[in-house]
C-alpha cells in the first residue's frame, strides 16, 4: 500500500470517522459480522477503507496490516526488526500461519468487519463460518500480476527483467495469488495444482459475495444488499508506474502460469451471474441472507 501524503491521508482519516460517527448516531450497523479477505492487487485498499467507515465507533474493526505483522515476525523469530518475512517469500507458510492466529482472535473477540492478507481458513470457517459473511474482490489475473510486478520494481522486492519475474518463485506464487488465498495453501507445488484448484471452488461458493475490481459500483450495492450498509469507495491506489512492455511470447507464459487463476477468476463470474446463497459450515445447506 503506498502511503499517502501527509493532508490526503488526513482527508483519508477524516472521511473515515465520519462514517462511523455516522453510523453510531444513526444507530445503523452491519447485518452481519463481515469477514473481507483481501486478494494482493485487487483494490481492496480503497474498499477496505469504505467498509471501515460502515461500522458505529463502539464495534469492534479487527486489522490484519501487512507491513506491522511482517516486522512483528521478523523480531520474534529473528530478533531484527525488518520486513524480511513477506507472503510471497520462503516463509510464506510461517506467515500464512501467524495470519490465520490473528484472524481468530479477530473472531473469538467478535470483531464486526475484519480485514487483512490471510488465506481461507477452514479453521475459521468451521468455528465461526455461521456468524460471519465472507466477501473479496478480484481482478483480471494477469493485469493483477503485471501490476503485481510493476509494484516489486517500484519498491525493490524484484530488481530483475519480467522474464526473471516469470521464472521465479516469486513470481509463480504472485500468478496463484487466488488459489492460495482460496485454497488455504501459502505454497502450491505444480502437482498439487490440480487438488488446490478443486479446494478454491468448493471455498468460493462459502463467499456470501464476490466483487470485480472493473465494477466497484456492483460490489457496493451487492455489499448494500447484504449487509444493509452501502460503502462509498474512493479510488487511493489507482496510479500505476510507467507501463510494462510485454512481448507476445511473455504474454503466452504469464497466461500459463495465471491458468488456475483465471479458471477460477471466470468461476467468480458465473457465480455473478447466477447467484446462490452461499453455505452454512454447521447444516452444508445455503445460508441465508
Amino acid at each position: 500500500m503506498r502511503e499517502l501524503p501527509p493532508f490526503a491521508r488526513f482527508r483519508q482519516r477524516s472521511r473515515l470517522y465520519a462514517g462511523r460517527a455516522l453510523r453510531t448516531v444513526t444507530g445503523q450497523s452491519l447485518r452481519h459480522p463481515c469477514v473481507f479477505m483481501h486478494v494482493p492487487k485487487c483494490g481492496g485498499t480503497s474498499v477496505s477503507e469504505a467498509l471501515y467507515a460502515t461500522v458505529p465507533l463502539h464495534l469492534k474493526i479487527g486489522i490484519l496490516d501487512a507491513p506491522s505483522i511482517r516486522r512483528a515476525l521478523a523480531i520474534l523469530n529473528c530478533g531484527r526488526d525488518d520486513l524480511s518475512y513477506h507472503d510471497e517469500g520462503p516463509r510464506a507458510a510461517e506467515t500464512s500461519r501467524f495470519r490465520e492466529a490473528l484472524v481468530l482472535m479477530h473472531m473469538a473477540h467478535q470483531a464486526t468487519l475484519i480485514h487483512g492478507h490471510f488465506l481461507f481458513s477452514e479453521t475459521a470457517w468451521q468455528h465461526f463460518g455461521d456468524r460471519y459473511r465472507f466477501v473479496s474482490i478480484l481482478r483480471d489475473p494477469v493485469a493483477r500480476t503485471i501490476s503485481n510486478y510493476r509494484m516489486d520494481r517500484r519498491t525493490g522486492v524484484f530488481t530483475g527483467d519480467f522474464d526473471a519475474f516469470l521464472d521465479s518463485a516469486e513470481g509463480r506464487l504472485k500468478a496463484l495469488h487466488m488459489l492460495r488465498y482460496f485454497s488455504g495453501m501459502p505454497e502450491v507445488a505444480p502437482e498439487q495444482e490440480a487438488q488446490a484448484l478443486e479446494i478454491a471452488r468448493r471455498n468460493m461458493a462459502r463467499f456470501s459475495l464476490l466483487g470485480f475490481l472493473d465494477d466497484l459500483p456492483g460490489f457496493a450495492a451487492g455489499f448494500a444488499r447484504l449487509f444493509g450498509v452501502r460503502p462509498w469507495i474512493p479510488h487511493y491506489n489507482a496510479a500505476e508506474d510507467a507501463d510494462v512492455q510485454i512481448t507476445p511470447e511473455q504474454h503466452g507464459r504469464l497466461r500459463a502460469l495465471c491458468a488456475p487463476d483465471i479458471a477460477l477468476y471466470q468461476l467468480a463470474r458465473d457465480m455473478a451471474q447466477h447467484p446462490q446463497p452461499a453455505a452454512s459450515p454447521v447444516t452444508g445447506m445455503e445460508k441465508t441472507a
